[in-house]
């Protein structure tokens, strides 16, 4: 709770944009939850690497968290991304924007690779996923070609503050996902061994 409101504070202590005005706070939370739903799947990938490799509950438990994790994460950046697009570009879905295909695309996957490995229920697969995952979320959001999107909005700004304020949010939006991925982190796994 205390790490949501100064991630509200860091948003509300942004000065306004000349073009976009307050709506530049979307933004930034739109910015760091993608940055940070990459993160926490390139994680899931690093995780399910540890898993294939030592099979052990722990490192299992980990991955399981992270996938659920970076679910949760990426679906938190799609209603953001879709609020920001309203906001900036009158629409609530820019389809002809690439990126914007590419963040639905990662979206659906790590649905369906949920879903699969719920169904499935083998750790070996659900490692497997999430490797999948992890790559195809990275080279389709890095890959993607940008029309009105701005390449690097915040990086390209002049303002030291902006960069800041940003950093700030990135690293506040971070210990966020750290600790709902403590929280989402089975601690059974009946069948299991």
């Amino acid at each position: 709770m205390l790490l949501t409101a100064v991630a509200a504070g860091l948003l509300l202590a942004l000065p306004p944009e000349q073009t976009l005005g307050a709506v530049i706070r979307v933004i930034f939370l739109h910015g760091a939850l993608v940055q940070v739903g990459l993160l926490v799947f390139a994680a899931a990938g690093l995780l399910a690497l540890v898993y294939l490799w030592r099979r052990d509950l722990m490192s299992y438990s980990w991955l399981v968290a992270a996938q659920r994790t970076g679910l949760a994460v990426w679906v938190a950046y799609a209603l953001s991304s879709m609020l920001s697009t309203y906001l900036a570009w009158g629409q609530w879905i820019a389809w002809d924007e690439p990126r914007v295909r590419a963040s639905a695309g990662v979206l659906w996957l790590a649905v369906a690779c949920w879903l699969l490995a719920w169904w499935v229920a083998s750790p070996v697969f659900r490692a497997l996923a999430n490797l999948v995952l992890a790559g195809a979320a990275w080279w389709l959001i890095k890959g993607a070609s940008i029309f009105r999107h701005p390449f690097a909005p915040i990086g390209e700004s002049s303002s030291p503050t902006y960069r800041v304020l940003f950093i700030g949010l990135l690293l506040v939006v971070l210990l966020i996902a750290g600790l709902l991925m403590r929280r989402l982190r089975p601690v059974d796994f009946p069948g299991l061994t």
